[in-house]
């Protein structure tokens, strides 16, 4: 007979997490069951659960002030959903609804919350795991979106200004401290990181980085827009998302197989600071409460660019579906 131990040692999101974390999972961890068309959580309400699909499926659905609701994502045996309660106001994005009847693993958020706080290795290796379900729901949400944006409306790119090129400044200036990302870090774990930067400039229409190349570095936007594109196979680069300042860019150095999953060209003149992915990831595998701290950051930008594409794929499937019923002209 299964118990909720095994059923957390067995489930993919936690393959091969040592034994002492695992354990920490299970403390109050409680088995759900719920029946087809059941609402596990509404959108809006507090978040305080990470639950884990052992068998059905659960849609996720994005509610709309007088509509119905609409599926943005289906799971299912073997997937995680809830991520909400990482991060204030601690309150679900979405609607999860028991698609078929369904067996879950809540998972206590709060409990979680307090033991990464409290052993910097737990959560470090929870929030990797995590993000990379972010990355992975957010790479599925941009290519639907490819398909329903077959015709891209390329923005307008201005020229570039007086005396910017892409350079590289002096790297023994010192990195300002004041960009949100560095919000809330130690003096340590700033140190550190300063040995890793250095300003770098983009003049209009420079591309940043490609989809496919390889990803070893990251960029934190001072001034100036860059737009986020892809490709359908075959055919044309199409925009998905414009950033700047005080945004991030690139988190693919983080994880396996570290390729870039879009082109970033900058729209522009840009200035950001640019950050050695690579040596840097290897310091967090060996300094957990850095890396802890890094992915908190990253996690939380992941997140906030899923919820964003996924308003955006609500809005473009409520678009199609207008196309649909008005009638061609003649």
């Amino acid at each position: 007979m299964k118990t909720v131990c095994s059923s957390i040692i067995n489930h993919p999101l936690f393959k091969d997490m040592a034994i002492e974390h695992l354990e920490i999972l299970s403390h109050g961890a409680t088995e759900v069951h719920c029946e087809p068309g059941q609402v596990i959580f509404r959108q809006g309400e507090p978040a305080n659960k990470l639950y884990l699909l052992e068998t059905g499926s659960v849609a996720l659905e994005a509610t709309r002030p007088n509509q119905l609701p609409v599926v943005i994502h289906t799971l299912h045996a073997g997937d995680a959903l809830g991520w909400s309660w990482l991060f204030p106001p601690f309150a679900w994005n979405f609607q999860a609804r028991a698609g078929s009847g369904c067996e879950l693993l809540a998972l206590d958020g709060g409990h979680l919350l307090q033991a990464s706080q409290e052993d910097a290795s737990f959560g470090y290796e929870l929030m990797k795991r995590l993000s990379q379900i972010a990355i992975q729901r957010l790479q599925a949400t941009r290519r639907k979106l490819l398909e329903l944006k077959r015709t891209p409306e390329i923005p307008e790119v201005q020229g570039p200004g007086e005396n910017w090129s892409r350079s590289v400044k002096d790297s023994t200036e010192a990195i300002p401290l004041d960009h949100p990302f560095f919000k809330g870090l130690s003096p340590e774990h700033l140190k550190m990181l300063s040995g890793y930067g250095m300003h770098v400039q983009f003049k209009a229409g420079e591309t940043i980085f490609r989809e496919g190349d390889i990803a070893n570095r990251f960029y934190l936007i001072e001034s100036g827009k860059v737009m986020l594109e892809s490709h359908l196979k075959d055919g044309p680069s199409i925009p998905i998302q414009t950033i700047g300042k005080g945004d991030v860019l690139g988190w693919s150095w983080l994880f396996p197989p570290y390729y870039w999953n879009f082109d970033a060209r900058a729209i522009e003149p840009t200035s950001a600071i640019f950050l050695y992915g690579t040596r840097l990831r290897e310091d967090c595998e060996s300094n957990h409460k850095l890396g802890l701290e890094l992915l908190k950051r990253m996690a939380r930008v992941i997140i906030r660019r899923l919820q964003a594409a996924r308003w955006d794929l609500l809005l473009a499937n409520s678009e199609s579906q207008t196309e649909k019923l008005v009638p061609a002209s003649k």
